[in-house]
């Protein structure tokens, strides 16, 4: 824990020091102005760990406007730094080239501050504005008609995210009728008030076949009875590792590593929920990482916990890292894998070429007519 703060300090620090040199080199140099950098950056630098502090007292007001603050510079901070980086880019190309920069230390100072603050009005836009992402996939396993399935996935209710956010979630689940809902994951995030009421309002969107739900690597930190207790609360069943039959279709839902505490158990729970599903129904594997174990008869997993990057160009990070895209990817041996962005944000609440989505998934019978194969309209 200590080296993993210590690495997140380091790396937090040498973004402001970026920065900051900006600053430093656009102001005439003096005294006053080193100090006033230099506190500017510690303090910055240290406002997660104070977040973390009044967190952790129950300070909810406190903690509330302590995370707009910390998450809101975090996010501007992270764009000043990538248009920073390409001006840098640029001014070195030319440097090589015997050309003449055009702009001088206080316009480059200027040009990008605007660009990145730009960028962050756009990117708390872009958080607001849920996408529906519809897929359909034709199956000769369910016998006939078809089901449909609304995933959401990574709300991280909590500080930031609450009645807002289900304001925006909620009337759409309702639109969409789906006759299933399924939940894979970071449904929770932290401390925050009102989780009670929170619950009650997902009991108002009762589909047909039930609500179902899986934990993520959140629900663990959040503490895993308080997000269990939640889940349950809102009229969510938590597959942990089990197995359900429901509209002609198995759903199968494991917990994130963070839960079971290690990826050897978590896949040894995964191969065992997957063994008792069976192999004659189309079996859907509800995973919050999008990590395919080449071992697991599935036909479609369902995952998120990536956010698609949330602030560009983080995207590529993730793909380095998961090796997946988000959507729907064709695997090489007939499986299939859905990949949400999720609807909700980690951290700043801003999402720069990542829009939060809702999907809906209609699973139909091969046998079924071409008309019956169509998703309901929005």
């Amino acid at each position: 824990m200590l080296i993993f703060l210590g690495v997140m300090l380091l790396v937090y620090g040498s973004m402001h020091f970026y920065a900051f040199s900006k600053v430093w080199f656009a102001f005439p140099h003096s005294w006053t102005l080193a100090v006033m950098l230099g506190a500017a950056g510690v303090a910055l630098t240290c406002l997660p760990l104070l977040l973390w502090f009044v967190e952790r007292q129950g300070w909810h007001r406190a903690a509330l406007a302590a995370a707009w603050l910390s998450y809101g510079w975090m996010a501007y901070l992270f764009l000043f730094l990538c248009i920073g980086l390409v001006h840098d880019l640029g001014f070195m190309l030319a440097r090589m080239m015997h050309l003449a920069w055009p702009v001088s230390p206080m316009g480059t100072l200027r040009i990008v501050a605007l660009f990145a603050l730009i960028l962050l009005a756009y990117g708390l836009l872009e958080a607001r504005r849920i996408r529906i992402e519809r897929i359909d996939i034709v199956t000769p396993k369910l016998a006939s008609g078809r089901v449909t399935l609304a995933q959401i996935s990574d709300l991280h209710l909590g500080i930031m995210q609450g009645d807002g956010l289900l304001d925006r979630i909620l009337p759409k689940l309702q639109a969409l009728k789906p006759d299933i809902v399924v939940a894979t994951g970071d449904i929770v995030d932290g401390q925050g008030d009102n989780f009670e009421a929170l619950a009650k309002r997902f009991q108002s969107n009762r589909p047909p076949l039930g609500a179902w739900a899986v934990t993520g690597n959140h629900e663990y930190y959040a503490g895993l009875a308080h997000s269990l207790g939640f889940l349950r609360n809102a009229g969510f069943t938590v597959l942990r590792g089990e197995s359900v039959k429901v509209g002609g279709i198995v759903l199968v839902g494991v917990d994130d590593p963070a839960v079971t505490q290690s990826m050897r158990q978590a896949d040894a729970q995964e191969a065992g929920a997957l063994a008792s599903a069976g192999r004659e129904a189309f079996v859907v594997l509800l995973k919050h990482q999008p990590r395919v174990n080449e071992d697991s008869r599935f036909d479609l997993q369902i995952s998120g916990h990536i956010h698609g990057g949330q602030i560009y160009p983080f995207v590529y990070f993730t793909r380095m890292t998961y090796k997946f895209h988000t959507g729907l990817t064709e695997l090489a041996d007939g499986r299939k894998l859905y990949v949400s962005r999720g609807a909700g944000t980690w951290g700043p609440p801003v999402r720069l070429f990542a829009p939060p989505e809702i999907a809906l998934i209609t699973i139909s019978s091969a046998a079924a007519g071409h008309e019956d194969a169509k998703p309901p309209a929005e």
